[in-house]
């Protein structure tokens, strides 16, 4: 790989091409492929996307750039370069660079996050234990395989180790003395810190990639997407008046680049904070349909903890659940979403359990920790049915922080309420007034049944008549009649149907029916 002057590489890539020969295409391409890829990308991918699919095998690393890559890499189809011994031998250290950067690229795109994290763990072995003095020049392609392997973290849902990775391609890029190496990278920072809800780093990661010269055509597309879904996020998580702007700049459902996921999770929030779940189905839908989703990435566990976020809003609790044990594992905020899901099923030992590995994960982000602080204070009102002074300051901080506006629509009506009764006077006053107007679902409270009450309950599955049961039991009809009155009251049904679809949601059944 040569870094000369990128005019001069231009130059000798026009003769190659003027020549027609494929191979002299190829060579000049790839010993010239960082100064055309920054600075005549568009030059560049013209030439190699005329080179026959034989010529490509020899020349691996070009697959970076030809366009076919990323949409075959959405099919059934590989469109995985593939780094075959005798060619390996022939390249040299830096195209060997450049293959493992496609590989690990193409891999990403196909949403395969398993094999794109060996390669790019590959790619930083060799960074850290093979130098190659190209590589570490000012205007060499270092910080741009920082920004890559921190973008194949990010898209596995690792936030933690993508930061680590953009602020080194963040020093790189200052350093360098390519105009797009330190926007880019800010943009990347800036979306991660959404992600992970420490949204005033993010904003002011945001205002200085605004701060720096517009990308160029090499970078554009990554620079400003990436910018606007961090954008998106922020409105998003603050509900803030520019929201309904900020969304309608997103790339659409079937954008074939590394934001999709971010983009979607931006709307899907928005949506559901609106209470508008039918329209999160649809762009869940939506989005799926476009892209090849596996378990491992922050793709599926975003469309599986807004998917079961969803059916909860709904009332579908059966699917929810069927989905959530599906997903077990997905990532955060599918683990979120469960908690959520066993709060409404009224499982507080399993929701107890589950919050306490959640809280105890060193990689949360402030969003996600304050989402299980107040899960945690959802979970003491619904065991004691009352909180703590402690819990109702601590939800209190939470809900005044504007960062946490999109979390104060999750909260049950019953929460807010038992919080407002136990804050003093004056910071009651501040909590109706930042809570007026607003509307919440309602917690089901799930109701006590004495033993009577629940052996009746049980013995509606298995018995088809009050006689049956009172049989059974060895007691009247009239006692059974007066204890499945109660049940029904309870439970606010009317029908026998009713009462064991209310008893299995609510748990009571037990295992034999």
């Amino acid at each position: 790989m040569n870094l000369n002057d990128p005019d001069t590489a231009r130059e000798e890539l026009d003769r190659a091409v003027d020549s027609g020969n494929p191979e002299s295409i190829a060579q000049i391409a790839m010993f010239h492929v960082w100064p055309l890829l920054n600075s005549h990308t568009e030059a560049l991918i013209a030439a190699v996307s005329d080179l026959d699919p034989p010529v490509l095998e020899r020349y691996p690393a070009l697959r970076i750039v030809h366009p076919m890559t990323a949409a075959i890499a959405r099919t059934s189809r590989s469109a995985k370069p593939l780094l075959h011994s005798d060619n390996g031998r022939k390249m040299s250290p830096e195209e060997i660079d450049f293959v493992l950067l496609t590989q690990m690229i193409a891999f990403r795109v196909s949403g395969e996050l398993e094999p794109a994290l060996t390669f790019a763990k590959r790619l930083n072995d060799r960074i850290t234990q093979t130098r190659v003095e190209s590589r570490d020049r000012l205007d060499g392609p270092l910080w741009f395989f920082r920004l890559q392997i921190g973008a194949t973290l990010l898209a596995a849902g690792d936030t933690s180790d993508a930061l680590l990775e953009f602020a080194t391609a963040r020093q790189l890029g200052k350093l360098s003395a390519q105009q797009d190496a330190e926007r880019t990278a800010v943009g990347r920072v800036a979306l991660a810190h959404a992600v992970r809800g420490a949204l005033g780093d993010a904003q002011r990661a945001l205002d200085r990639a605004r701060e720096l010269p517009a990308p160029s055509y090499a970078h554009a597309t990554a620079s400003i997407t990436t910018e606007r879904a961090a954008a998106a996020l922020i409105a998003a998580d603050q509900l803030s008046a520019d929201l309904d702007e900020q969304l309608s700049l997103l790339e659409p459902y079937d954008a074939n680049d590394l934001i999709w996921p971010f983009a979607l999770l931006a709307r899907c929030r928005a949506l559901l904070a609106r209470d508008q779940p039918e329209h999160a189905l649809e762009a869940l839908r939506l989005a799926r349909g476009s892209h090849p989703v596996h378990p491992g990435s922050f793709a599926f566990d975003v469309i599986s903890a807004a998917s079961i976020k969803t059916l909860c809003i709904t009332g579908d609790l059966t699917a929810a659940r069927r989905l959530a044990d599906e997903a077990r594992g997905a990532g955060i905020l599918t683990s979120i979403a469960s908690v959520h899901l066993l709060l409404r099923e009224n499982r507080f030992d399993t929701a107890a359990d589950e919050l306490r590995l959640l809280t105890k994960n060193p990689t949360l982000g402030p969003a996600p920790r304050a989402e299980c602080a107040l899960l945690g204070g959802w979970l003491e009102l619904a065991r004691t049915e009352e909180v703590s002074i402690d819990t109702a300051l601590r939800v209190f901080r939470l809900v005044r922080n504007p960062d946490n506006a999109r979390l104060l629509t999750t909260l049950p009506r019953q929460l807010v309420e038992a919080v407002h009764a136990r804050l003093p006077a004056e910071l009651a006053n501040e909590l109706e007034s930042m809570t007026e107007g607003r509307s919440y679902f309602e917690m089901q409270i799930r109701p006590t049944l004495t033993q009577g009450e629940l052996r009746v309950l049980n013995a509606l599955v298995t018995h088809s008549s009050t006689a049956e049961i009172a049989s059974s039991f060895f007691v009247s009809p009239n006692t059974i009649k007066s204890q499945l009155r109660s049940l029904y009251r309870k439970l606010d049904c009317n029908t026998r149907e009713e009462a064991i679809s209310a008893g299995a949601r609510l748990r009571f059944l037990s295992p034999t029916g």
